[in-house]
């Protein structure tokens, strides 16, 4: 009696076993669906919130054509895809705002601790670095972010591509922007916004994430 049902347990237990990927396939496309549909908040039932604005309609920045400081044409995907810091700046003048930007965001890409290798700053200037003013520094930005932002990537784009990357159509603005390693624009953070919610935002999305 004992033999048969060991038998019968073993059978059972290698059916659960080989049922259980289909099982959760089935799960994965029910969730899928009903988040799809609206029905079910995904954020909101893992328990996080974010801190900044999520973008209703994100732009897909990949295969948009910028220019390197050393004038050789590249498209976003040639960069190492990496979570991004998308800072911006309009005109000729790298004002108070745009300082207080790359300040801002240099300290929380370095506040982020191990996971410093998964994020990059890229900045965006519709004019060329080295004949953009400093104000109030006596200096020009490319001189600035040699000696202050070494590890910042910065290119240059048309006015045109500038406005098509955010909703508001400016980067002259006291905000960045959050690019996910597909180059899609998802969020955006005020330059007022507290940086530890800032960082409580990136954390989970390392943390969740593969790139």
């Amino acid at each position: 009696m004992s033999e048969s049902v060991n038998r019968n347990n073993g059978r059972i237990i290698l059916l659960l076993i080989a049922g259980l990927p289909v099982t959760m396939i089935l799960a994965a496309s029910w969730l899928w669906f009903f988040v799809e549909r609206g029905d079910i908040d995904l954020i909101g039932a893992i328990g996080t919130a974010n801190n900044g604005e999520l973008l209703a309609d994100p732009a897909n920045i990949s295969e948009m054509q910028f220019s390197t400081s050393d004038g050789e044409s590249l498209v976003f995907s040639d960069i190492e895809p990496k979570w991004t810091f998308l800072l911006g700046n309009n005109g000729d003048r790298c004002d108070s705002v745009c300082q207080e930007t790359l300040y801002l965001t240099r300290q929380i890409h370095i506040a982020i601790g191990k996971d410093f290798h998964r994020i990059q700053r890229v900045l965006v200037t519709d004019k060329a670095i080295d004949g953009t003013e400093l104000v109030g520094k006596g200096s020009n930005l490319a001189t600035h972010l040699e000696t202050e932002h070494a590890r910042l990537r910065a290119l240059t784009a048309d006015q045109d591509t500038l406005a098509s990357m955010t909703p508001s159509g400016t980067m002259n603005e006291p905000a960045w922007y959050l690019v996910d390693p597909a180059g899609w624009v998802m969020m955006r953070y005020p330059n007022d916004l507290n940086y530890k919610a800032v960082i409580t935002d990136l954390k989970f999305l390392l943390k969740n994430s593969g790139g």
